[in-house]
């Protein structure tokens, strides 16, 4: 029994350990995609952005820095200041794409044939592209960093909106650019950010082809997966009473609805807590309420 056991154990960690080497292989692929999004489009074309692309155009004909650098440069000062402000988990989140970003970009910039293409061209392929990279990012669990850090800092210190800190963040550095490139240029960035957030929204979505996900979790450890997941994801839980047809056992069943770039960190927690746990995923084609349709009342 005790061998059958360590089998079952060593089986479970190899599982666990090539769904981690496929989540970091996932976001790896992601990283490369939105550096040469970057690195081919965005900034030979001189595309007004949002996030720290954006920055880097805006500030490139004043600081005599290369683009690529001084992308490198934000990233990575940004980064630090997510880490000091908001923890372990952002730090460990983010820690794969902005160790290999840096040198991704710098691969493409380098090493890949520079193109004259069309500026709209550029805006096109290149928020498409990196729109498509970083929802593979976040799709596997991963963050790219970034101004992303300043959005989940304000969440945490002053309850706002992520997703509204980051539209008014990439709104208000294309807009920027009105006063430097003129309203063409800020026209065709604000097609880029449009396409990016399209892409995005789309590539998330199509791992499934759903909305959001909804778990059922049968487990003695329901307590603790219920609050790691209001503390970690930020959702709510409904504890449900249930009874075994069979044994007749009275047991206690979470319940919980997430979005999609979500759903893997839900599956970590319940693995952490209790990998032996009854859980049933549905895809949920429609869902409406708090936090889906309209805003978390604070």
């Amino acid at each position: 029994m005790q061998g059958s056991h360590g089998i079952i154990g060593n089986g479970e960690y190899k599982d666990t350990m090539m769904k981690k080497v496929r989540q970091l292989f996932m976001i790896e692929v992601g990283t490369f995609l939105f550096a040469f999004a970057i690195g081919m489009f965005v900034l030979p074309g001189n595309i007004l952005s949002g996030g720290v692309a954006g920055i880097t155009n805006l500030f490139s004909s004043y600081v005599p820095i290369d683009e690529d650098i001084m992308t490198i440069l934000i990233n990575t000062f940004l980064f630090v200041i997510g880490s000091i402000f908001l923890g372990k988990e952002f730090f460990l989140n983010t820690l794969v794409y902005s160790a290999s970003y840096p040198v991704m970009l710098l691969l493409v910039t380098r090493l890949f044939p520079v193109y004259e293409i069309d500026t709209l061209l550029a805006a096109l392929y290149g928020g498409l592209i990196g729109g498509i990279g970083v929802g593979i990012i976040f799709r596997n669990g991963g963050s790219s960093g970034g101004t992303d850090a300043l959005a989940l800092i304000l969440e945490k210190y002053f309850r706002v909106k992520v997703s509204r800190t980051i539209m008014v963040l990439d709104a208000l550095t294309v807009i920027a650019g009105l006063f430097i490139y003129g309203m063409n240029e800020v026209l065709i960035g604000l097609i880029s950010v449009y396409l990016c957030t399209t892409a995005m929204e789309r590539t998330m979505n199509i791992y499934n082809g759903v909305s959001a996900q909804k778990f059922e979790i049968i487990s003695d450890q329901y307590e603790i997966i219920s609050k790691e997941v209001h503390e970690i994801v930020k959702r709510g839980t409904t504890i449900v009473d249930i009874e075994g047809g069979y044994t007749g056992d009275k047991k206690k069943m979470l319940v919980v609805v997430v979005s999609e770039d979500q759903y893997e960190a839900i599956r970590e927690i319940i693995d952490r807590n209790d990998p032996n746990a009854f859980v049933i995923i549905s895809e949920t084609k429609d869902v409406n309420g708090e936090g889906f349709t309209y805003e978390v009342r604070m």
